[in-house]
């Protein structure tokens, strides 16, 4: 079964996600988590978001980095935020945090993952 994982730059919770919020709003180009960046606006997750995971044939999942012990394809020393792909049992690296980062907006990021799922 193939699976999307998505990997934050940010921590789990409420109250990281209030300091993140306002971080974003007082200074955005600070903000370390490039996919928190662009598939998430003020008020929540930017509709064109949604509506394209929903629209997957295939799952998606989300983690943070407070997360990271329990997933245990990934390697202790990565850059994040990034994107691997889950086919059966085997983990690949979809979108590493480099190709990510370099990402304009959410529909860059929804193209890219077009170009790679195709």
């Amino acid at each position: 079964m193939r699976e999307l994982i998505f990997i934050y730059n940010a921590k789990s919770g409420i109250f990281n996600a209030l300091i993140d919020w306002g971080h974003k709003i007082i200074s955005p180009s600070t903000y370390e988590c490039h996919l928190c960046s662009i598939t998430y606006n003020n008020r929540g997750k930017e509709k064109i978001w949604g509506n394209y995971l929903k629209s997957l044939k295939i799952n998606s999942r989300f983690y943070y980095i407070d997360h990271l012990e329990d997933l245990e394809f990934v390697p202790k020393q990565i850059n994040l935020p990034c994107v691997y792909i889950k086919n059966d049992d085997n983990y690949q690296l979809m979108i590493d945090a480099d190709e990510l980062n370099s990402l304009k907006s959410v529909q860059d990021l929804i193209s890219r993952l077009n170009e790679k799922l195709n």
